[in-house]
């Protein structure tokens, strides 16, 4: 079977197209786009969708996961070459049931291949079920790693055996274990239903020894029961006495409890009572609003009074930081007068100009003066020696002196020129300054600024003092008249009343004593009903006598306790009647011991045969998996043989050995030592070498044939260095000369390394 040509709506596919070579194609595509949608695509062509499949956490189904991205049904054609003959394959979603319509005709004929079912197309063209399938030939990272099926257990057993192929030891365990189960199950099967069949065949005849004896027992029990039953219905005839006696002292305690409470309303009543008017909730209401009228006033008479102490606070705080300023003890008019010549001053010191020449100038004229007479005297004193040299220099150096003198008289008037009416503006000012405390004159304009805002800052504040003393006097005379009105209204009913806090605490003991009576008289009308409800129930005709005087024993069990034993005990007298019939009745039915004894016999024998063939199984069980232990020390070595043999070219000869158990754990044995590495202690790499010639090996001998269903690759070489994935290509290039192979990477190395190789067909893809 050759795939020529794949088109389809399928994931991110939207009438996307792949056509593969003959021999080994290379499809070098970049991360999604869509080369793991191709290989599901291809998978769902040949076997279809698995619709049963269900999301969860973590996974997507595949009718959920290549749902077209533009919310289109899945379509997908393919076109193979199979036996000579070119098929054209479609499927189309029905409903909601994705890729579900299977279409396979003969390619340009109207001939269409007939299929019972639409998921067998991949057995009838590859020759192997979706598992063994996806565990061959279809092989994608991260699954390299292969798991056992019994399908795929089936094909190597034909391999190991005589080639049949529909031998699992799966299949043959289940049904042996399925036989036991029949035989026994925990508590089921044939054995167990013919030894409860036993069971009861004994108990029937134990039944009939034990009915004589069980008869006298319950007539022996019936006699207490009897026995029980008239004790109890005497304690039921104490209980009504003490129940008679109960009543009666009740009674009279309910008399006295209601002519106790009705007394106390009496009291209560005339305390209450002024002039003839009893005081109610309503009297104490009006009074208590009267008088909750004044809290609110005193309570804004002392938050006056606070406002008042803060403000006479404020206004203090603020005379304070006014005294504290250095012009509080100057007026006002006299420090703006300062200010007004402090400027005049400060122009007119500004207005003086100042020296051109640097000071260092006339020093430096005055140093070259002094240097010059010294230098002309020290040459005039030879003259005065008659030196002849120094009488020819006599004019020169007279010049020099005159010239020293004038620079020295130059230097002289520089240094000292001055400008007094500068001098005295500038002392005029810094006394004017000093005088305030201050260092120029904007500071003393700041200062007269900062004063002026403390002066207006007092009497903003002496202002506010005289509006809270204002309010304080208002407030404190109305809470006065509300007070007065409140001592005058409650006067009416309590006398003696002469404060605020009076009216209050006069009205709280009124309050109470109400409250105390409106509880008196509901207990004095709950004391009259309870002692009217008792009079009721109390008939002295239909009672027991009550004689206070005689000696009552009291019983173990309360009325109640007493009446359930008698109930019980009567129940028991009938339940023991009843067992008392059967057991006489059983006596009778049982039937004859030696017919009971004669099908234990017969019983005994059938559990004996019936647990021989248990054990027969069990052997056969015990066989099955002896011989497939054995088969599992020599699975498959067909297989392990030709894995080891690719492994060996993928690793230019460092392993040389593969090993697979049942599971298809691994092991590998490198060329220079006797140890065999399990899979698991091995790189990633070298793992999915090993499970990638597992695979190629199992291609090769379970779907080999002459015309061999295609091989498709996901990726498979993703983590082979590069070295090794040239000899997988090497190997993968072998194997393509004899059956298509597909495969699919995400990095260009593989295309660049088989690049201009015969056979080899190329596909560069690029993202759209």
């Amino acid at each position: 079977m050759k795939i020529k040509k794949l088109s389809a709506t399928f994931g991110r596919l939207k009438n996307a197209v792949l056509e593969p070579g003959e021999g080994l194609t290379v499809v070098a595509a970049p991360n999604e786009y869509g080369k793991s949608t191709w290989c599901a695509l291809l998978s769902a062509m040949l076997y279809g969708i698995d619709t049963s499949e269900r999301d969860r956490a973590g996974h997507l189904s595949v009718k959920t996961r290549y749902r077209p991205w533009d919310g289109g049904s899945m379509v997908g054609t393919m076109e193979i070459e199979d036996g000579g003959k070119s098929i054209t394959v479609q499927r189309t979603s029905r409903g909601a049931a994705p890729m579900k319509n299977l279409v396979a005709v003969y390619t340009g004929t109207a001939q269409f291949i007939r299929l019972q079912d639409p998921d067998s197309l991949g057995q009838q063209l590859t020759g192997v079920s979706r598992q063994v399938f996806e565990r061959t030939a279809f092989i994608y990272r991260p699954e390299m790693r292969v798991t056992q099926t019994s399908e795929l257990e089936k094909k190597i057993a034909g391999l190991v055996s005589a080639g049949d192929e529909n031998t699992s030891y799966t299949d043959a365990d289940e049904l042996l274990r399925k036989w036991q189960r029949r035989l026994r199950y925990n508590k089921s099967g044939t054995i167990p239903a013919l030894e409860q069949e036993l069971k009861d065949a004994n108990h029937a005849y134990a039944l009939i020894e034990s009915s004589s004896e069980e008869i006298a027992a319950l007539r022996g029990s019936m006699a207490r029961t009897e026995k029980n039953i008239e004790l109890l219905e005497d304690d039921l005839v104490i209980h009504d006495k003490l129940d008679a006696r109960a009543a009666s002292r009740k009674l009279s305690e309910a008399r006295k409890s209601m002519e106790t409470a009705e007394a106390r309303v009496s009291e209560l009543t005339d305390a209450l009572t002024t002039d003839g008017h009893l005081l109610t909730r309503a009297d104490t209401a009006a009074i208590r609003d009267t008088a909750a009228a004044v809290m609110p006033m005193k309570k804004v008479a002392r938050d006056a009074e606070k406002a008042l102490w803060h403000a006479e606070k404020d206004l203090s705080d603020a005379s304070a930081r006014r005294s504290a300023s250095p012009l509080s003890e100057i007026p006002e008019p006299k420090v703006a007068e300062d200010v007004q010549k402090g400027r005049q001053l400060r122009e007119k010191a500004l207005t003086v100009r100042e020296p051109k020449v640097p000071v260092w100038i006339p020093a430096l004229l005055c140093v070259l003066a002094v240097a010059g007479l010294i230098l002309t005297t020290g040459v005039l004193t030879p003259m005065f020696r008659q030196d002849p040299w120094a009488l020819k220099l006599v004019g020169l150096n007279i010049w020099g002196i005159l010239v020293s003198l004038a620079v020295g008289a130059v230097g002289l008037v520089l240094f000292f020129i001055k400008l007094p009416h500068r001098r005295n503006a500038a002392d005029e000012l810094n006394d004017l300054l000093a005088k305030y405390g201050v260092s120029d004159i904007g500071k003393l304009e700041s200062l007269r600024d900062a004063y002026a805002a403390l002066v207006r800052d007092e009497e903003s504040k002496r202002a506010a003092r005289d509006t809270a003393r204002a309010a304080y006097e208002s407030a404190g005379t109305a809470a006065q008249e509300a007070e007065e009105r409140a001592i005058e209204k409650i006067s009416a009913f309590i006398p003696d009343v002469k404060s605020g806090e009076q009216v209050l605490e006069a009205l709280n003991l009124t309050e109470r004593a109400i409250d105390e009576l409106t509880k008196a008289q509901f207990d004095a009308v709950s004391a009259r009903n309870i002692y009217e409800t008792l009079a009721a129930d109390y008939d002295p005709e239909t009672a027991p006598a009550v004689d206070e005087n005689e000696y009552l024993p009291i019983p173990m069990r309360d009325r109640e306790g007493t009446a359930a034993a008698l109930e019980r005990a009567k129940a028991q007298l009938t339940e023991q009647t009843r067992a008392l019939d059967l057991a006489t009745g059983a006596q009778r039915t049982l039937g004859d011991p030696s017919v009971i004894e004669g099908k234990a016999i017969e019983l005994t024998e059938r559990i004996a045969e019936s647990n021989r063939r248990y054990s027969a199984l069990t052997l056969a069980v015990e066989a099955l998996s002896e011989a497939n232990t054995k088969l599992q020390t020599r699975f498959s070595p067909q297989v392990s043989r030709r894995a080891g043999e690719i492994m060996s070219k993928l690793t230019d000869g460092r392993y040389e050995k593969l090993y697979f158990d049942k599971g298809f754990d691994a092991g590998a044995k490198e060329d220079s030592s006797p140890e065999t590495h399990n899979v698991l202690a091995l790189s990633d790499g070298t793992a999915d070498e090993i499970y990638l010639s597992l695979r190629l090996a199992m291609c090769d001998l379970l779907l080999g044939g002459d015309d061999p269903c295609p091989i498709i690759l996901d990726d498979a070489l993703a983590s082979f260095d590069d070295r090794r994935c040239r000899n997988a290509l090497n190997v993968l290039l072998d194997m393509s000369r004899t059956r298509q192979i597909i495969l699919f990477s995400c990095h260009g190395r593989e295309a660049d390394m088989l690049e201009g190789a015969p056979g080899v067909k190329i596909i560069r893809a690029e993202l759209n």
